[in-house]
């Protein structure tokens, strides 16, 4: 006597193992899809972190008395530009492109000098973004120094 599967066995486990495979590239594209979310998050945190510790040692490229550090977030395209402000004018402009992302709360940021302290117009900010593929991150900011990132909201 011959052993061995039947065709609706095979037909049965080989359903199985497509249900299992089509849920596993669903959750890797989600997982993919909040990763590049997170990423653009941390380039955003970082970008505000720099100016901020560039506004606190004082280092400034302009002339006259230094005012702060200048953080401009505008939406079409979402980028970042960063620039010293000093009462004589301003210092070279520096802008960075974010990627995977459609949108980006547009506002003016002004980092203090050696306080670290934040010209928000408010007590806190926050500053939301929106991934490529929808979903919502936010980084939350306070006029006294405190960049939180966070996350998905």
């Amino acid at each position: 006597m011959k052993h061995g599967y039947t065709l609706i066995e095979l037909i049965i486990v080989v359903s199985i193992i497509s249900i299992l495979v089509s849920f596993g590239i669903s959750a890797y594209g989600k997982a993919r899809d909040r990763q590049i979310g997170q990423a653009a998050g941390e380039k955003i945190v970082s970008i505000l972190q720099e100016s901020q510790t560039i506004a606190s040692v004082g280092k400034e490229d302009c002339t006259g008395k230094y005012t702060g550090q200048q953080v401009i977030l505008s939406t079409s395209p979402p980028t970042i530009k960063t620039r010293s402000t000093c009462t004589g004018g301003q210092g070279a402009q520096t802008t960075t492109s974010i990627d995977g992302i459609t949108s980006l709360t547009s506002t003016t940021i002004l980092f203090n000098p050696l306080t670290g302290g934040i010209n928000l117009g408010a007590s806190t900010l926050n500053i939301d973004f929106v991934s490529t593929s929808g979903i919502t991150y936010r980084i939350f900011l306070t006029s006294s120094g405190t960049i939180e990132n966070q996350g998905v909201q």
